[in-house]
This record gives C-alpha cells, sequence and structure tokens, in this order.
C-alpha cells in the first residue's frame, strides 16, 4: 500500500528539525498547483502526509518552509532568507510502494532523495 511520509532534519544543529510546516499539493497537468493538505514535523522530525492506500498516481510537490523553522528555533538567516519555502517537486507511479521523502536542511543548503 503506498502512502507518503518525510522526516527533516536540521544539519545546522545536527538534529530532527520538529515543527517544520510542509505543505503537500498536487501538480496539474496544466502545471497549476492544489494545496491537499499542510502537516507539521513531530519531535522527531517525522510527519505522516498521507496515509497508507490513499495516495493516488499523479505529479506532487511537498513545499517545506524553512525559514519559517529557522526564525523560530533563532537559527541563523538573512533577512531575506537564502531558502525560504523548498519545494519537492515528484511523482507517484508505484500504488505498491510507500513513498518517502526526507530533507537534510540548514540554513543555506539542503539534500533530498526517495527514502525507504
Amino acid at each position: 500500500m503506498s502512502g507518503l511520509t518525510t522526516h527533516v532534519l536540521d544539519t545546522s544543529r545536527g538534529r530532527p528539525a520538529d515543527g517544520v510546516r510542509i505543505d503537500f499539493s498536487e501538480v496539474a497537468a496544466d502545471g497549476s498547483i492544489r494545496l491537499i493538505r499542510s502537516v507539521v514535523t513531530d519531535r522527531d522530525g517525522r510527519a505522516r502526509v498521507v496515509d497508507d492506500g490513499d495516495l493516488r498516481p499523479g505529479r506532487f510537490v511537498l513545499t517545506f518552509h524553512a525559514a519559517d523553522y529557522f526564525r523560530a528555533t533563532g537559527t541563523g538567516t538573512t533577512d531575506p532568507p537564502f531558502y525560504d519555502a523548498i519545494p519537492v517537486r515528484f511523482g507517484v507511479t508505484e500504488l505498491d510502494r510507500h513513498y518517502h521523502v526526507p530533507l537534510l536542511v540548514s540554513p543555506f543548503g539542503y539534500v533530498t532523495y526517495r527514502g525507504s
């Protein structure tokens, strides 16, 4: 069954990023974006975005609100922030697999990949 989770790690502080708001949206064929829901990471930096069995094929985007998180934690950012919101676009094709999209983030860099 396919679902969608994420895990955000704050590499500038060496710990999970709790309290990060993440918008989950669908990208239509014409390129328009429709917000489906917003979630917030827990104390371990994790969030269940879509329950198992509720994900369908398509193009999606997770938007991680990094600058809001770094401002809330008092971690040094610039004004305006170098990275404000980080969009990660991906496609869902395999409904028999779980999708996990981790984000390693600092005020000046990030890495993402398809996790397990």
